[in-house]
């Protein structure tokens, strides 16, 4: 591969139409592969507004290398050019792509020796015209630009009120010139036969006959490749008769992958990972779930959002370090949504290794796709291009037609018959059938129902608890089928990553602007979540707080944690019918309140912090039925049964243990197990207050530990809103460090107390927000941050704070005190 330098000049539109017009001066430095904001001369050249505006200009990349000695069988490998590129070498053009999710391979022949230039030239929007007609059949809620109907390319950076993305224009993938190779792998397949036998078929691009072999569990199985009908290699390799190890996602078992090496004498073997897995689709009475390897999986997932949303890079650090987290908190999907680009080789191998499904939508989000013939060859070629880089891989769970393409007109009023696309319901479907047939196909999202935006049917968007404001309840209570997109609050981030924050976050700053708002209202998502502080704090609460933000935004945190841990507990468990949920996001675009369970730096926020304990594999659920009482579900999603002994106690506000009992417990792999709490502590009590005995509730919290051989399961309800702050500390702690992380246990010595969270300037927490019962200790941890190149300084000191009373802070590695 040759190393090429690149630089890079803007120009307005229709300047600079080929390379004998480039000036000889006015070059930046420029980063490739990225946007143009990855590049910071660039930014620094032309400005955050110019970048803002870059389709409106014309950008040239100017790549030159040498050759010290002739090339032959050269070719140029471009990827994901966006949008409208004119690709030049040595002053010829030899490449047009108006597809910004397309890679192309350029057969050059022969290079000479010596110095080579490579242009790439971006035009104008404003240069490239669409067509009229025909109309669009509806207009996008989310994107004014009504001529981006026909232009391949993200909308993400596009959309005005998703604030912390620029729109991708540069180079967003591979570019580099190479020597044809003498052996490369097309196309990989694996499949199981319904004996659970592995199969894999590679095809090969190569001058002859080549050995295929697959390592599977210290097995070997080899096969030579074959001259097709059609001129292709095709090797066919069946493992041994014992089944090969599967794919499992984390949650469930075990992530195993297996080595493909295809050896060719004289040349450099080929090597890469797959897996086999067997993921169906449950659709009974018209629901739907996802079921692998005959279990069925309750969905715990997140909508993937760019690590980098203003430079368009991918590096594989940052996107570890953000499915560790995911993991880490117990989600086991990542969807990338059909407002952004295709999942790319680091997305992909990083989440294989994790455990992690993907559900992959096609590029196509809120606008009617055209009828046109020409237009509908670019999106198959463009879909055989992402979905062949998908074969061999076990983890791609669903291929969806997009992100809400039947929504929009459904909402709009359209019939059914001008909802269909050809894109949707025709080529999406036969190419998924052809290329990745062990995936799910999903029309798009939502879908399914009578209606494609039916809650009760197919794959929904549920925004009942969230944007419509509906109750806690109603996440059990709606019958939710699979929510393939829900829980959208503003968070604010940890209060140990708001070091660089604003002092001014109200109304009108750049800090709540970052809030993402839906188009033509005039409310956002912070006003959503403000809603829902009354569910965790009473009005004496709120009327005390409203004025200083730090607690407000304490109350902000404990709200969205609140909605999203509640509701994922009622989903997960047997009282409703969901089989899964998908939130939006997994990170915020732009310092602030957004969306994301992570914030813009890629820190946990505190709903990621607290799902840990609802999501983990082996997990306890207590969950308010109303009149119906208190529900405590145990679920075991590993392959092994659970049991051990099962303590449950109910305090009073005073922090008096009034009732509690004990009870062994076993759950079967797989499996799931109820306790009805008031018959454990001895029949009907009213711990929720629902029957309205007495004059107050007579109950603060229930608590629930399960000693199992795998270690101590908890669930801590709080069954009251918050009291007016307390002017004295209500927990103590103790910071220890080793190896590198502060472990800090926290107490609460006399009565339960609700939202337990540290901090200490710039470290990460791995869990909290969580309520303790009065006497319990738990155990949370803190690790450095990334720091390039040395060792994170160990804090002085962590801060621990509740919603109840003022905060303790303790030194690490010294006696605990409280201030």
């Amino acid at each position: 591969m040759v190393e090429i330098r690149w630089e890079l000049q803007g120009f307005a539109a229709g300047e600079a139409a080929c390379p004998a017009d480039l000036p000889g001066t006015g070059w930046v430095p420029a980063t490739v592969p990225g946007s143009l904001a990855a590049s910071p001369a660039v930014v620094e050249r032309y400005g955050e507004q110019a970048l803002a505006d870059a389709d409106h200009r014309v950008w040239w990349w100017r790549g030159s290398f040498d050759l010290a000695a002739p090339l032959d069988a050269a070719r140029l490998v471009v990827d994901r050019l966006a949008t409208h590129a004119d690709v030049y070498l040595d002053g010829s053009r030899v490449l047009r792509s108006d597809n910004a999710f397309r890679r192309h391979v350029v057969d050059l022949g022969a290079l000479a020796a010596g110095p080579h230039a490579v242009g790439i030239r971006l035009a104008s929007w404003d240069e490239t015209a669409t067509p009229r007609t025909p109309r669009a059949r509806w207009r996008s809620a989310l994107v004014p630009d009504a001529t981006i109907r026909w232009r391949r390319t993200p909308i993400l950076g596009r959309i005005p009120i998703w604030v912390g993305a620029l729109p991708p224009v540069g180079v967003l993938g591979a570019a580099r010139v190479e020597t044809r190779p003498a052996l490369e792998i097309a196309s990989c397949r694996t499949r199981l036969d319904d004996s659970g036998r592995g199969t894999v078929d590679v095809e090969l691009r190569c001058d002859g006959p080549r050995e295929v072999t697959v390592q599977a569990a210290g097995e070997v199985a080899r096969a030579v490749a074959e001259q097709t009908a059609h001129g292709a290699w095709l090797a066919t390799v069946r493992l041994a008769p014992a089944a090969p190890a599967t794919w499992w996602p984390h949650t469930h078992g075990e992530p195993i992958l297996h080595e493909l090496l295809v050896h060719s004498p004289g040349v450099e073997s080929l090597r890469r990972r797959i897996g086999f897995s067997r993921i169906t689709a449950r659709r009974d009475d018209g629901r739907f779930g996802l079921v692998v390897g005959g279990v069925d999986v309750f969905v715990r997932g997140v909508v993937w959002a760019h690590t980098d949303p203003r430079g368009w890079t991918a590096d594989p650090q940052a996107v570890a370090r953000d499915l560790d987290a995911l993991v880490a908190a117990g989600l086991n999907l990542v969807r990338v949504p059909g407002t952004g680009t295709y999942a790319d080789e680091v997305l992909r191998e990083l989440a294989a290794e994790r455990g992690l499904l993907v559900w992959q939508d096609a590029m196509l989000a809120t606008v009617d796709p055209p009828e046109d013939e020409g237009w509908l060859a670019e999106l198959e070629a463009e879909l055989r291009d992402q979905l062949t880089a998908w074969q061999g891989w076990p983890h791609l769970a669903v291929v969806c037609g997009g992100t809400e393409t039947e929504q929009q007109p459904t909402l709009m009023g359209l019939p059914a018959d001008r909802r269909r696309m050809t894109a949707l319901h025709e080529l999406l479907p036969r190419l998924a059938a052809e290329l990745v047939p062990g995936a799910v196909h999903v029309t798009s999202s939502p879908s399914g129902g009578p209606r494609p935006v039916s809650i009760a049917h197919g794959v929904s968007h549920y925004f009942g608890v969230g944007a419509y404001l509906r109750p806690l309840e109603d996440a059990r209570t709606a019958q939710v089928s699979f929510a393939s997109e829900a829980l959208a609050f503003a968070t604010p981030p940890e209060t140990s990553s708001m070091t660089d924050a604003p002092a001014e976050r109200g109304a009108g700053s750049p800090w709540r602007d970052a809030a993402p708002h839906d188009r033509g209202t005039t409310w956002d998502f912070v006003d959503v979540t403000d809603h829902y502080v009354a569910a965790v704090a009473d009005a004496e609460r709120i009327a005390e707080d409203v004025t200083d933000t730090g607690s407000w935004e304490d109350l902000q945190r404990a709200a969205a944690t609140a909605a999203i841990t509640e509701t994922f507990a009622a989903w997960r468990s047997g009282l409703t019918p969901t089989a899964g949920g998908i939130v939006l996001a997994h990170r915020d675009l732009a310092p602030g309140p957004g969306w994301g369970l992570l914030d813009a730096s890629g820190a946990a926020k505190a709903p990621l912090l607290a799902l840990r304990d609802v999501l983990a594999p082996v997990a306890l659920l207590l969950v308010d039925r109303g009149l119906d009482g208190l529900l405590l579900e145990a679920v075991n999603d590993q392959p092994a049964e659970a049991t051990g002994s099962l303590l449950v106690a109910a305090q009073d506000r005073a922090g008096n243990t009034v009732l509690d009992a004990e009870t062994t417990l076993t759950v079967p792999p797989h499996g799931r197990a109820t306790v009805e709490v008031e018959e454990l502590l001895g029949g009907f009590r009213d711990l929720g207050w629902a029957w309205r005995f007495g004059e107050e509730p007579g109950y603060a919290c229930v608590s629930a530990r399960w000693r199992t051989g795998g270690g101590d399961v908890r669930a801590t309800r709080a069954l009251v809103p918050l009291a007016p702050r307390r002017p004295e500390p209500d927990v103590t702690a103790q910071a220890i460090t080793r190896y590198g992380v502060v472990r800090v246990t926290v107490t609460a010595p006399d009565r339960p107390v609700v939202g337990v969270h540290a901090t200490a300037p710039g470290w990460i927490a791995d869990t909290g927000w969580w309520p303790l019962a009065a006497g319990d200790s738990r155990d949370l941890h803190l690790r450095p941050p990334d720091v390039a190149g040395e060792a994170a300084r160990l804090p002085a000191y962590v801060t621990v704070s509740t919603l109840t009373g003022p905060s303790v802070t303790v030194p690490v590695e010294g006696r605990p005190h409280t201030h």
